[in-house]
């Protein structure tokens, strides 16, 4: 590891109230993350429920990607944060507050496909 890795990556757990705070942070990302997959799980299952057909593939598809654009926004925000000064959140929640608009736009549509 260089001088400038050990420099920016400070130890896990810091001490006092700004280290239990950086974690608690971390995790509700990662529970964000949990939460994500479940409705990518659910979206799936929803698209494969009486048999798959090309439209629930596609949609099953565009959930994979907003899934796993979600998991890149999560990474990079944790990654920010092993700095004891992490930047600012900017685009972060409102790429969170899209990927969760894009997961029930998702929902509805395949929905409306089973009717």
């Amino acid at each position: 590891m260089s001088d400038d890795q050990a420099e920016r990556r400070p130890d896990p757990m810091w001490s006092g109230a700004e280290g239990a705070s950086a974690e608690r942070t971390r995790l509700s990302w990662r529970r964000t993350t949990l939460s994500c997959t479940a409705v990518l799980l659910l979206t799936i299952r929803l698209a494969t429920r009486d048999r798959l057909h090309a439209l629930g593939a596609v949609l099953a598809a565009l959930a994979l990607f907003v899934w796993l654009a979600q998991l890149w926004i999560t990474q990079r925000r944790i990654d920010a944060m092993a700095d004891r000064q992490p930047a600012t959140v900017r685009r972060t929640v409102p790429a969170t507050a899209l990927a969760a608009v894009a997961f029930a736009l998702l929902g509805v549509a395949l929905s409306l496909t089973t009717l």
